[in-house]
């Protein structure tokens, strides 16, 4: 039997979304909450399977971009095949467009589709 990646599905497993909108948590203490999104990435393979997909938006693409501290991290887990869709009109907004490194570029349509199919969205604001 052939061994499945983490982006393909098969009927038993579920599709967990998770979108990040900022690449700090909370309020009080920035480093903190660098921090702490930082370590959601590292062990965020520990959903197993069951994660499907990772979405980008606004100060959460920042992520994914050259320099980025947790971006060994997504290219290894989108090696593993979890898809990771970044906002394009953020990436426009905050000139960073060139500078992104993993994931697909996507639009508002493709990540409202993603909602619409995934069955658990966990949000990380």
């Amino acid at each position: 039997m052939a061994e499945m990646k983490k982006g393909e599905q098969d009927q038993s497993q579920k599709k967990t979304l998770v979108i990040l909108t900022t690449d700090s948590v909370g309020k009080g203490n920035d480093d903190l909450g660098r921090n702490i999104v930082s370590n959601f990435i590292k062990t965020m393979k520990e959903m197993g399977d069951d994660l499907w997909r990772l979405v980008l938006l606004n100060g959460g693409v920042k992520l994914a971009i050259e320099g980025a501290e947790v971006l060994p991290q997504l290219q290894a887990l989108a090696h593993e095949g979890l898809n990771i869709l970044v906002c394009g009109k953020c990436l426009e907004t905050f000139g960073l467009l060139e500078k992104k490194r993993v994931g697909e570029v996507t639009n508002m349509l493709d990540i409202v589709t993603s909602m619409q199919v995934a069955d658990k969205v966990v949000s990380l604001a």
